[in-house]
């Protein structure tokens, strides 16, 4: 089993939201969405048994938001039935404690809810749509009480922007109140291009001098597994401290770990080789014939993209995120629920 192919299927380009650090990412989605709202589901199958064939172990259906396809658990149902470790990046918007118990019901094994603020106001200036922020209250909800009844794995996700960056510590409470397994402060994926909500040298500092030692009192507060709490001292000691210059965040020239293990499949037949694509253009990027993804999905074409490296990737925050766990035991992303 290879636990370093990182697959993921873009289920839709749609979304309700209009999020700020999106902004270059949605203008790449008209290229990539075309005609094709939903990915279908007969290509999505091969995809998974060729995930099977190459010994991957793992999928993620994102978006856009997924949780708008209405027949999402069909999807996951073919994932389960090729052996695959499933999970689906939201914000909640069709999370209801119905639809997550028959997701779960099929094998869904994690969820990683994305949570920009906890106030109708913040979620408004950083979403652009007033509806998730009570969507994303609701599913949160769900998620915690079906935690009592099936065993999963519970993400909250979010993107630290000068917008809500303050709000960090009350979004560290609201995952641990949740029952979440970690928590992911994010860098901002596209800092570089935008300098409207990308934190400067002041906001950054001030993170680090106020926002960081509040998260601390939380975690001591709140928790009492010296070990768990050991843990995210030293991952909080991390953040932005990786003595790289400002946005960039690796050397320039240096390989990415994913190169030839992570992909991403679009609706209408784009595959994109690297996590951070959504936020410019690369001579790699494909764009096939579905009927032919068999033949991409060959070690011998997949293992073409290792050791590539992008003009981008210096500024890519990817293998600097400093996760926080609530967990005593070392979490692999592509563990099933089976794992844990």
């Amino acid at each position: 089993m290879n636990k370093n192919f990182n697959f993921v299927v873009k289920l839709t380009t749609g979304c309700p939201g209009n999020c700020k650090c999106c902004k270059d990412r949605q203008e790449n989605f008209k290229y990539k969405n075309e005609k094709a709202q939903i990915f279908d589901i007969n290509v999505y199958k091969k995809i998974c048994a060729n995930i099977k064939k190459l010994g991957g172990s793992y999928i993620c259906l994102s978006g856009g938001e997924p949780t708008m396809v209405k027949n999402l658990d069909d999807y996951i149902k073919i994932a389960k039935q090729y052996g695959l470790a499933t999970r689906i990046n939201t914000n909640g918007w069709n999370v209801t404690e119905e639809n997550l118990e028959q997701w779960l019901y099929y094998g869904l094994d994690q969820i990683v809810l994305s949570v920009y603020g906890l106030d109708e106001e913040s979620v408004v200036k950083t979403r652009g749509n007033n509806l998730i922020f009570n969507r994303t209250l609701r599913a949160a909800k769900a998620i915690r009480k079906l935690k009592e009844k099936y065993n999963f794995i519970f993400i909250v996700q979010t993107v630290i922007m000068k917008d809500n960056y303050k709000q960090i510590p009350s979004l560290l409470e609201f995952a641990i109140d949740n029952k979440a397994n970690l928590f992911w402060p994010s860098y901002l994926e596209d800092a570089v291009n935008l300098p409207d909500i990308r934190m400067g040298e002041n906001e950054i500092k001030d993170f680090k001098e106020n926002v960081i030692p509040e998260m601390r009192q939380i975690v001591n507060k709140k928790l009492t597994n010296c070990e768990i709490i050991q843990n995210i001292e030293q991952s909080l000691n991390k953040f932005y401290n990786d003595g790289t210059y400002l946005y960039e965040y690796h050397k320039k020239g240096q390989n990415c770990h994913w190169a030839g293990q992570h992909f991403t499949f679009y609706p209408n037949g784009v595959i994109d080789p690297c996590p951070g694509h959504e936020y410019f253009k690369s001579k790699f990027q494909h764009k096939i014939d579905y009927d032919k993804i068999d033949d991409f999905m060959q070690l011998s074409t997949i293992n073409q993209f290792k050791n590539v490296c992008f003009d981008y990737c210096q500024y890519c925050p990817q293998g600097v995120h400093h996760e926080i766990s609530f967990m005593p035991i070392n979490f692999n992303e592509h563990n099933s629920r089976e794992e844990i």
